[in-house]
């Protein structure tokens, strides 16, 4: 009995000390703001619920307003309390949002509109916080409904307490009046700020994110996927671009066609990943060897075009033989060194894109003739 007794104790901490992570891990939630915006609004009006609870019982013993609010107030604090464990420990937290809000709006605001000067107590600016929750946290006919029942229910209280003045409970003095008057609205106004400040820091965030997922996609869609250089895409654009700058400006302007020889032989011999492999080595090596004056990527397949703005072949020439000696000494994996060829063109005025990519690929197809590993112009 006793051991079992001891078992049952220990479960007990055990949950105990699961339910108190999980509040500090919902908490450090809360700082960072990584919950969903809905979420975090109905936590806010969750402990600020609590927070007035607290704050009411607290007013009624000092001010010895008499023990008819406590009922209210205490079971408004236990639902507050109830339902934030309930979220935590279930990970259900739309359920619990409906009854701490609607309980707000719908129990304690209406008790507190007739026990806090009614329309001249600060209980309208409450109000209108609730509402802004309501908006912030439910969907669709949900919160359509909430915020017409709360809008009949505003001019309603207006309409009786016009009607019959004597239905809510004044102060008993201008002071307790102002004062709870100054509480309420300073409360109210806090709340409006955190939901604003919530609110504009959550779409601050999904905008940026936006932004970052676009220029993600915008980068995924002009790089090669195993290199990381640019693609066939941005390298056709660059050389569009460019020989039109070179044709407007009279500058120089250089293609150079390169290619790795007897790379369907690297595959088969080692395998399409040793392949995958050299491709992405030539990558990195391109990507040291030359500088920011260069556009370079990979044109297709064993393929790769560097552009060189500015610079007539006779200049770009010693910068290929450098990239092409640099791939021949690397350390590859099997031992064979991996060769490139390549044929430069010098861009002429007047010609034609087509034209420009023909006439590099006739001198790298020369290299290839010749003997491969060698670069011609």
């Amino acid at each position: 009995m006793q051991n079992k007794s001891k078992i049952e104790e220990g479960k007990d901490k055990a949950a105990s000390q699961t339910i108190i992570d999980q509040l500090k891990d919902t908490l450090k939630q809360i700082y960072k703001k990584e919950l969903p915006l809905d979420h975090l609004v109905f936590l806010y009006t969750a402990f600020a619920g609590i927070f007035m609870s607290i704050f009411g019982l607290g007013f009624n013993i000092v001010k010895g307003l008499g023990m008819f609010t406590w009922p209210v107030l205490i079971s408004y604090l236990i639902v507050s309390i109830s339902s934030i464990l309930y979220s935590v420990v279930k990970k259900r937290w739309y359920g619990a949002a409906i009854i701490v809000i609607g309980s707000s709006v719908f129990f304690l605001i209406p008790f507190l509109w007739f026990t806090i000067g009614g329309a001249t107590g600060p209980t309208g600016a409450i109000m209108l916080t609730g509402g802004l929750c309501i908006a912030l946290v439910f969907k669709g006919k949900l919160r359509t409904v909430m915020l017409a029942l709360e809008g009949i229910m505003l001019i309603v209280f207006v309409v009786l307490e016009y009607n019959f003045p004597d239905i809510f409970i004044p102060y008993p003095d201008r002071a307790s009046h102002y004062s709870d008057l100054a509480f309420g609205l300073t409360m109210s106004f806090a709340a409006n700020s955190i939901l604003a400040y919530t609110v504009m820091d959550q779409y601050a965030r999904v905008r940026d994110e936006k932004t970052r997922l676009v220029h993600r996609l915008e980068y995924l869609s002009l790089t090669d996927a195993l290199t990381g250089l640019y693609n066939r895409r941005f390298l056709s654009a660059s050389i569009d671009e460019e020989m039109r700058r070179a044709y407007e400006t009279g500058s120089r302007l250089t293609l150079a066609m390169l290619d790795i020889d007897h790379f369907k032989k690297v595959n088969d011999t080692y395998g399409h990943e040793y392949g995958d492999e050299v491709l992405f080595n030539i990558a990195q090596i391109m990507k040291i060897s030359l500088t920011n004056g260069e556009i370079f990527g990979r044109y297709g397949g064993e393929e790769f075009v560097i552009l060189f703005p500015g610079k007539a072949s006779a200049q770009s020439l010693p910068v290929v033989q450098t990239l092409a000696n640099y791939i021949r000494s690397h350390g590859w994996t099997h031992g064979e060194p991996v060769t490139i060829s390549g044929g430069l063109a010098d861009y002429v005025s007047g010609i034609s894109y087509s034209d420009f990519i023909e006439a590099a690929d006739k001198n790298l197809y020369r290299a290839k003739r010749e003997g491969r590993d060698r670069i011609i112009c």
